[in-house]
């Protein structure tokens, strides 16, 4: 199944399903954004719930899913005049300038779901361009180790899973992940592993 027909069929219970709970990102983004603003990426925003903590912050934000059907169930949390909404795939060309956020996104297992390896290259290709001098790039990766306690394996396989949907995750060693991004990162505990942080971005 691909990402699109998978969260397109589970968005109506993504929440209840998989995602983290609300004080929890509230917290963790209240850490994380500390001393930032400016225009704000969420890559893989799926339901929205980092919108409302971005939109109070005082970010222009922009969120970017693959799934039409996520998008929609995000419009409870951020109205559209808060919040712009982009149906994009991270693994083709991003629809956005050069040079255009101050801090990007990427939580949870957004990652985990590449078509091939190679597609994490092209995610860190999109990232240096569009981000601003001294952005703030946020990552979260999976751990081998957070996978085995929480996803079903399969032939070698992590499966995300929920009633009659099931999608394919990907998660080596993170070091691999942010070799094949191409990013200077540090790399600090996160909620399935680790995050890897970035404060500066150029285009070369």
């Amino acid at each position: 199944m691909t990402p699109e027909r998978f969260f397109d069929r589970i968005a109506g219970r993504y929440d209840r399903a998989f995602a983290p709970a609300a004080a929890a990102t509230r917290a963790d983004l209240a850490t994380l954004l500390a001393g930032r603003a400016g225009v704000a990426l969420d890559l893989g925003c799926g339901t929205g719930r980092a919108f409302p903590h971005l939109v109070e912050r005082g970010f222009h934000v922009v969120g970017m899913d693959v799934s039409l059907e996520m998008l929609r169930a995000s419009s409870r949390r951020a109205s559209a005049a808060s919040v712009t909404r982009v149906r994009a795939d991270l693994y083709h060309r991003w629809p956005f300038p050069d040079q255009a956020f101050d801090v990007i996104l990427a939580l949870h297992s957004v990652l985990a779901h590449p078509p091939a390896r190679s597609g994490w290259t092209h995610v860190g290709a999109e990232l240096r361009r569009v981000a601003r001098e001294g952005a703030l790039i946020a990552i979260d990766l999976p751990e081998p180790s957070w996978a085995e306690q929480n996803l079903r394996r399969v032939e070698g396989r992590y499966l995300f899973e929920d009633r009659d949907a099931a999608i394919e995750a990907d998660v080596p060693d993170p070091r691999e992940v942010v070799e094949a991004l191409g990013l200077e990162c540090s790399i600090v505990p996160g909620p399935l592993g680790v995050r890897a942080l970035t404060a500066r971005s150029s285009t070369t």
